[in-house]
């Protein structure tokens, strides 16, 4: 099964927020937050230049949002989401592969991503540093970072 990754485009608005908010209530932590949370299900279509695709067997089955930062040197994972079904397939780690050669394209030297306590792990495996505690919606995270050559 190859995984294909892509830019999105704007007809798949629908499908990535559906993808996000049904990945996002996956593990069963905070169902009633989540649901309540408008950016749970929400991918602006200001986002949607900046986001890339997996498709596997011709379906988006992951989508993952990198934007530049204030300054030239940083940018941020805004997104990172996979389909339940999709998960320990590779999905995850081809997304974050390619979000952190596009976000090199742009110039940026680091990546940053707040992640929670389900995915800090995947991040920290993947060569990110832990930098800061940051306060989200849900509960605490984790605001991590790795250096890009």
């Amino acid at each position: 099964m190859a995984i294909f990754i892509r830019a999105a485009q704007a007809a798949d608005k629908d499908t990535l927020e559906v993808l996000k908010l049904r990945a996002s209530l996956a593990w069963g932590d905070h169902v009633e937050k989540l649901q309540a949370l408008p950016e749970a299900r929400e991918v602006p279509a200001a986002h949607l230049p900046h986001a890339i695709v997996a498709e596997l067997e011709g379906k988006i089955v992951g989508f993952a949002t990198v934007l530049s930062a204030r300054d030239a040197f940083h940018a941020e994972l805004e997104d990172l989401f996979v389909a339940p079904e999709a998960w320990r397939k590779g999905v995850g780690r081809m997304l974050l592969a390619e979000a952190e050669n596009r976000a090199a394209v742009l110039g940026a030297r680091t990546l940053h991503v707040v992640a929670g306590k389900r995915a800090r792990p995947f991040y920290e495996a993947s060569g990110y540093h832990f930098v800061a505690t940051v306060t989200t919606d849900l509960e605490p995270g984790a605001e991590l970072k790795k250096d890009l050559p």
